[in-house]
């Protein structure tokens, strides 16, 4: 077996966001540098409204953010909810993100959402936004070509980094799907006797997902700890197993795993945590890989359309649910961030094709574990073996890594803070928005100071454009102006307007 780089792998899977949605913006791989994207609410539709990706995106999410169901991961593909074969056999438009949204939404609201509101879906970090992920991606390896296994949620996706197959599971099934199926961790547990054992360890906050997926799985008391503690301890001690697998905060708060609609920044934190964790033990970080990735893209926009796949064990997606639609697993989901850190790696873009299978594939084929590869998925993907495990006596360890600034955590709201947020829905020009449903999801003190003052702008300007009429000021409305902050006077300027032009789209 050929000499390897690392004798530990770590694995921190977060939650929920597309490539271009954390990195459009960063200037590597391929974002968003040849021109915006655009999406019209009614998918292809010029005649509606357009949207387009801008930079700056939003903290948190409105409602419970956007739909990753296959099926609304269909219409964000290809502009309908039940594609017929020859239609998903084509490289699909990529313009269904706003109409699933506006879908969404409408469920979650119990309103027509508001043209700013949809917009989320399309809004892309500015860099500086997410500084943890942002100095990773320049600092060492980015993968601009890493998709998610599934067009789907969570559960499955989790599910091929585990075991390279969901069993035909394309949605989450309260996460009790009955998998039968052998898993990455039956591989490692095959080696236990053998002259170079191989161990693994799983680390959680409050859910985890080998626990709850894999209850048959041979397991003892290494190798399910909560990640508090043991992380740092394991690595200070350096008793870090073979292979690791983090799994963040869904339910304690903070939530860490920037699932939407929780806030983004808890997760920057994490990273910045497990990285500081190896960095401080420069002999233990020097055997190990940190690999970054993210389950699934959320629902949010991206540009690449995800290319064709091989089914894992011919397994065709459940139909036992009226919800559920057709699915044969021979294409795969939508871009996923994803970084290779060590020092041993120079900066750089890795732009071939990965999905969650070559996490298991490259673990099994590096370490030669026995049993061989679990699916045809983990067997054909492309390894990391070569490139990245395999040590050629040619790498230079590097010094120059950098600092991360974490960004600052989201503050609470107390009760009187909450009971300001909720009664500014009340400023809203449009009666059919005074509605507490729009601060639900809002729970940290500057993401709710910029909602009052931007509805305080708001009522000023439709007070300014109508004179102070309140039934002019509810007919009026903006379709190239996002509400904002601050008092504009192009918005104004707009509204003015509005009242002698026909109206179109939503109103925002």
């Amino acid at each position: 077996m050929a000499k390897l780089l690392f004798d530990h792998i770590v694995v921190l899977m977060l939650e929920n966001r597309s490539f271009d949605h954390l990195f459009g913006y960063l200037g590597i791989g391929d974002g968003l540098q040849n021109g915006p994207g655009v999406n019209y609410l009614k998918p292809g539709d010029k005649s509606t409204t357009a949207f387009t990706t801008r930079k700056g995106g939003d903290y948190t999410a409105i409602g419970q953010g956007p739909s990753h169901s296959l099926k609304e991961v269909n219409m964000q593909l290809f502009g309908v909810t039940k594609p017929t074969a020859d239609v998903a056999a084509k490289p699909p438009a990529l313009d269904g993100f706003v109409a699933s949204f506006r879908t969404s939404l409408a469920y979650d609201l119990k309103r027509a959402p508001t043209t700013s509101e949809l917009q989320q879906v399309l809004n892309c970090f500015d860099p500086i936004q997410l500084p943890v992920l942002s100095t990773l991606a320049q600092s060492f390896v980015l993968c601009d070509r890493w998709f998610a296994d599934v067009p789907g949620p969570t559960m499955p996706n989790r599910a091929f980094v585990h075991a390279a197959t969901s069993q035909g599971y394309t949605y989450n099934a309260n996460w009790k799907p009955k998998f039968t199926c052998k898993t990455l961790y039956d591989r490692l547990n095959a080696t236990a006797k053998s002259a170079t054992p191989r161990t693994w360890r799983s680390y959680s906050h409050d859910q985890d997902d080998i626990l709850e997926l894999y209850p048959y799985l041979d397991k003892d008391e290494t190798n399910h700890v909560l990640f508090e503690n043991n992380f740092v301890s394991d690595v200070s001690g350096d008793k870090l197993a073979t292979y690791s697998f983090i799994t963040p905060a869904f339910i304690k708060a903070p939530v860490n795993s920037m699932h939407a609609p929780a806030d983004v920044r808890p997760a920057e934190k994490l990273v910045a945590d497990v990285y500081g964790a190896l960095r401080a033990r420069p002999d233990v970080w020097k055997k190990t890989l940190l690999i970054i990735v993210f389950d699934e893209h959320g629902g949010y926009y991206d540009h690449v359309a995800p290319p064709a796949t091989v089914s894992p064990d011919g397994i065709a997606g459940r139909m036992d649910e009226t919800f559920l639609v057709p699915f044969d697993f021979e294409r795969i989901g939508l871009r996923v961030p994803a970084i290779l850190v060590s020092p041993w790696f120079e900066p750089g873009v890795d732009s071939t094709v990965y999905s969650h299978a070559t996490i298991p594939g490259s673990v099994i084929d590096a370490f030669k574990l026995p049993g061989g590869f679990l699916t045809k998925r983990d067997g054909q993907s492309n390894k990391l073996t070569a490139q990245y495990l395999v040590d050629d006596g040619k790498r230079t360890w590097r010094t120059n890594v950098p600092d991360l600034s974490v960004p600052v955590q989201p503050k609470p709201l107390d009760m009187m803070q909450r009971e300001l947020l909720d009664g500014s829905v009340h400023l809203d020009p449009h009666p059919a928005d005074r509605n507490t449903l729009r601060t639900r999801d809002i729970h940290d003190q500057e993401h709710a100071a910029r909602f009052v003052r931007t509805q305080n702008a708001k009522h000023l300007e439709h007070f300014f454009a109508s004179k102070g009429d309140p039934k002019v000021a509810d007919k009026l409305s903006t379709e190239d102006t996002i509400a904002s902050p601050d008092i504009s006077p192009a918005r104004i300027a707009e509204l003015r307007k509005s009242a002698k032009r026909p109206k179109r789209g939503v109103r925002p």
